[in-house]
């Protein structure tokens, strides 16, 4: 083995063991350690050795067989045959520039946390951004320090000048990442699911396709070492498209990275406040396992994560039982706020034993006065004496309720509406009042229900909730308010839900 062959297999074992360097250094700035700090350093140094070993060996055996495959092809006569030989010698270009990165990973894979993470891979890619242009900037600078060429291609530097220019440039590198990249980095990395780990691997596709142009590109010297300012121009062309491809690439999954996250964070968190506008809810039944006089029943269903729709029923003392059923404007989070504050408001007013009249009205002024964003209420408010069964109510703008009678007869509550609440402050709403016989039911409900749509855009209707309502004096209020839900569902079919559907049901045994 000459004194050249040595000193370019030690180029390519140093330019391993800086590439090693290069990316411990940028990933522990990144990714939590899996190991201790010691153990990481000692893993690292493992990596830097075996790296710099690896590619004494690479180096060596590429050369001898590039050199091998050139003679086979220039013995050879087929076309074929000759471009078999050349192919062979793309691999292993595109071998000998990829093994830093395949090193690395798998000893990053080790060191680090996560090992399917989306936090490990996109550091990875980044990094393989750096390495294809950290190559290219590096080849180019090759450039002004070459001390002739044979012809064909650029005479490159001696070894321990490209090591230097080479280490120049990671340098550069580094500084640029921590002045720059890295916050920006950390915050996306910290918003990263696995449910988009996946789309990375068109990034790693399009790394292995960037190395094997390239190396295509060395095998038939048309490098950025060329003499030939064609062959110099076209080198660069194509390097510098695939790089802006590659980093375009990158960008686009950054932005998929921050988007989805992004995404699967608000869901979460729409989630989370789902279950507690739910949980805020009387959900537990019977509702009132000690009273033997009155039954409850509800459920809702929000079309969205959030709704607007919420029920109510408490016992303000010992014979009254106030029942409350109500729909906001809109949807959402700020609609499910408005929400919970509409049911606490109405829900003091109650405790103050008022008619159910003057409980809306200053319930309405109370939402009125910091209603910034224009929305309102419509609610059904009664209160029942579960002794006598006198049914005082009052309505802000909502559904008509059905009493259910003992001869199964179905029929709207005779009611005035009123005004939605949190529109205009000083409105006044009626009290009316019927008798509850024993055996018959309440049926409080929303505009989900009645406006529901199938997919030829018909609508449920009253109608149909009365047919669903037919035999409710033989049903409980449960097996009543599910039988409705049914109807509806069965109704639209596969069509979207469009509105939050609520019912409330009331029986006096």
């Amino acid at each position: 083995m000459d004194g050249h062959v040595i000193r370019e297999c030690l180029y390519m074992g140093i330019m391993y063991l800086q590439i090693i360097i290069f990316m411990a250094f940028m990933i522990s700035k990144t990714l939590e350690l899996e190991k201790t700090q010691r153990t990481a350093v000692v893993y690292w140094g493992v990596a830097g050795l075996s790296a710099f070993l690896f590619g004494m060996g690479i180096q060596y055996a590429a050369q001898q067989m590039i050199a091998f495959l050139d003679q086979k092809a220039f013995q050879s006569e087929g076309g074929a045959i000759v471009q078999m030989y050349y192919s062979g010698v793309t691999l292993v270009h595109v071998v000998q520039n990829m093994m830093p990165a395949l090193i690395a990973t798998a000893f990053v894979l080790v060191i680090y946390r996560g090992k399917r993470s989306t936090k490990v891979f996109v550091s990875l890619l980044f990094m393989l951004v750096v390495a294809v242009t950290f190559q290219f900037f590096s080849e180019i600078t090759y450039i002004f320090f070459s001390d002739g060429d044979n012809g064909y291609l650029r005479n490159q530097p001696v070894p321990i000048v490209r090591s230097l220019i080479d280490f120049g440039w990671l340098f550069c590198i580094i500084c640029i990442y921590r002045k720059f990249l890295e916050t920006s980095l950390k915050n996306i990395l910290e918003t990263a699911r696995e449910q988009i780990v996946h789309i990375i691997t068109i990034s790693c596709l399009a790394y292995i396709a960037f190395e094997v142009v390239k190396g295509t590109l060395d095998t038939y010297g048309i490098t950025l070492m060329a003499v030939d300012p064609g062959n110099f121009l076209i080198a660069v062309t194509i390097i510098t498209a695939l790089i802006l491809i590659y980093i375009l690439i990158y960008w686009s999954i950054f932005k998929v990275v921050t988007v989805s996250a992004s995404s699967a964070k608000v869901k979460a968190e729409l989630d989370v406040a789902s279950k507690i506008q739910l949980s805020a809810l009387p959900n537990k039944f019977p509702a009132f396992p000690d009273r033997k006089e009155i039954e409850v029943y509800a459920e809702m269903f929000p079309a969205k994560e959030v709704g607007g729709d919420f029920y109510d029923f408490f016992f303000i003392d010992e014979e009254h039982l106030a029942v409350l059923i109500a729909d906001v404007s809109g949807k959402g989070v700020p609609v499910a706020l408005f929400m919970m504050s509409g049911r606490a408001v109405i829900r003091n007013q109650a405790f103050l034993k008022m008619k159910p009249g003057e409980i809306l009205k200053n319930a309405n002024n109370q939402l009125e006065e910091n209603n910034h964003e224009g929305m309102f209420i419509t609610a059904f408010l009664g209160i029942l004496n579960v002794n006598t069964g006198e049914f005082e109510y009052s309505n802000a703008g909502h559904n008509v309720p059905y009493l259910c009678k003992k001869s199964g007869e179905v029929i709207p509550i005779p009611v005035k509406s009123g005004f939605v609440l949190a529109g205009m402050r000083n409105i006044r709403y009626k009290t009316e009042k019927i008798i509850l016989e024993k055996r018959e039911k309440l049926i409080l409900y929303t505009d989900g229900i009645t406006e529901a749509e199938n997919p030829q855009k018909d609508m449920y209707g009253a109608e149909r909730l009365m047919e669903a309502l037919g035999d409710c004096t033989e049903k409980t209020v449960d097996e009543t308010v599910r039988k409705i839900v049914v109807s509806v569902e069965n109704f639209a079919q596969d069509s979207e839900q469009a509105d939050d559907i609520t019912v409330l049901a009331v029986e006096r045994l």
